[in-house]
């Protein structure tokens, strides 16, 4: 709420900052930064903001700050969770990071990049190549999304396994914080023991603890030398214990191992131009990536090794080894095209959640189980990074079903499903936050304890509550 005897003139003094050509006042061309990428949440503001440069966010955050005027900090706005979207009342300004695009310096030798949040992550990807470095975080929106708010959502994809989560791939931050003062910590040092790892604060936080503006990333050797599968399996439980035979095998060149069950592979055959790449049909799918940046790692050798002693053991029963470039990006295609043909298939419900690996086949057992005795006819598709444990788990409307009545049903279901995840010691969001959508989730499935904790800090942090208010707590 803006506490102000002029709040017009507090909306000229932002302008201002940021000056003429650098701020969106008409409400008609707003729309693309007050809704989220699947069109349900749609906020109001007076003013969306577009700084360039640090010392222009800290002066917004200042402004507002004595002003009380809620912030949403905004990267390329591809949550699936509502966090990057402002709230009804129309009193809360957008700060959108996507002139802040320079990356200021690649130090191949120490394997880092300083950028500036606005970077778009497919750019800081190519730059990274550019100078034979490979920065490993891999999402489908990665044409679009910022790394900012990669950073500030933790964002997970493709490469977890291998890489871990973009809060693992951070050396350094830069932050504006609540009051408008800026955290300079754009250190490149592997070790820094000095006392609280404050940049942690921030990386998860959802823009609640401040704006980020800066950051180091982490490099990696180029991956020049890969051996992909997709591999059919006997049995659910077969699909952890190749990954296991993978890794024993293999070590830490098995970069990815995504799963997709039955209804899946026929989905996307039925609603693209993909076929099937084996001859019958099998009920569990693994698709496996080993990478190196050796060149003279034989993967594809080492890749026949675990398969052929796979076979042996009775856990995978057919495989397609990629033989090219171009055959290996076919087999990709499958995984990274699913989300978006699901999502054309009518109404549904979906689950982001992490399982211990070792219980990810009873999570789907249970999880099919229970939607397959609650929502007869409801058709369920499970898949996704199985090798850190992450399930993307969708339940849809029967064919020819009542809607409304479906989603009647989302609240019960919902609540079973999580259920389901708490038990199994998992967590109800793997790696798209909080947000608004889960704020429910958060205040039921987290110990008192930690709410409380998370709360202090928000306080301590931000006290006037300015920074994406309502967004997480």
């Amino acid at each position: 709420m803006i506490i102000s005897s002029n709040p017009i003139e507090i909306i000229n003094q932002l302008k201002a900052i940021v000056g003429v050509q650098n701020y969106i006042e008409d409400t008609s061309q707003m729309d693309s930064y007050l809704k989220d990428a699947r069109g349900l949440f749609q906020g109001l503001s007076p003013l969306i903001l577009k700084p360039l440069n640090s010392e222009m966010v800290s002066a917004i955050v200042t402004l507002c700050n004595e002003a009380c005027i809620g912030i949403v900090p905004q990267g390329g706005n591809t949550g699936l969770v509502g966090g990057s979207v402002p709230g009804k009342s129309g009193l809360e300004v957008v700060v959108s990071l996507e002139r802040m695009n320079k990356i200021i310096d690649i130090d191949p030798i120490n394997y880092t990049m300083t950028l500036e949040a606005g970077c778009i992550l497919s750019e800081v990807q190519t730059a990274a190549r550019d100078v034979g470095r490979m920065f490993p975080l891999s999402l489908a929106a990665e044409g679009s999304c910022q790394i900012g708010g990669n950073l500030s959502t933790n964002a997970g994809g493709m490469a977890v396994l291998r890489y871990g989560n973009a809060k693992e791939l951070v050396l350094g931050l830069e932050v504006v914080l609540p009051d408008g003062s800026i955290m300079s910590g754009l250190r490149r040092l592997r070790k820094d023991n000095t006392g609280y790892d404050l940049k942690q604060l921030f990386l998860g936080a959802e823009g609640t603890l401040g704006i980020i503006t800066k950051a180091v990333l982490k490099l990696f050797p180029l991956s020049t030398n890969k051996a992909t599968s997709l591999v059919a399996m006997s049995d659910l439980g077969s699909t952890t214990k190749l990954l296991a035979k993978l890794r024993e095998f293999s070590g830490d060149n098995i970069t990815a191992f995504e799963y997709m069950d039955r209804a899946c592979i026929d989905t996307l055959i039925e609603k693209t131009d993909l076929e099937d790449v084996f001859s019958q049909k099998y009920q569990h799918y693994a698709l496996v990536e080993l990478s190196s940046s050796r060149q003279d790692a034989n993967l594809q050798s080492l890749l026949e090794s675990v398969l052929e002693a796979a076979f042996v053991d009775g856990i995978a029963i057919d495989a397609v080894i990629a033989t090219s470039e171009t055959q290996a990006a076919q087999l990709w295609r499958l995984r990274e095209t699913l989300t978006e043909v699901l999502r054309s298939l009518g109404a549904f419900i979906a689950f982001d959640v992490s399982i211990p690996v070792s219980l990810v086949p009873e999570f789907i057992t249970k999880a099919t189980k229970f939607c397959n005795e609650f929502c007869e006819l409801g058709r369920v598709f499970a898949f996704g990074h199985i090798g850190d444990g992450n399930i993307h788990y969708y339940l849809f409307e029967p064919e020819d079903g009542d809607t409304d009545n479906f989603l009647a049903k989302k609240s019960e279901i919902k609540t079973n499903i999580n259920d389901i995840t708490a038990k199994l010691d998992g967590s109800f969001s793997a790696e798209h936050g909080v947000g608004l959508v889960k704020k429910q989730e958060l205040k039921y499935y987290k110990s008192h304890v930690e709410i409380k904790l998370m709360r202090e800090i928000k306080k301590t942090v931000d006290p006037n509550n300015i920074m994406n208010p309502g967004k997480v707590l």
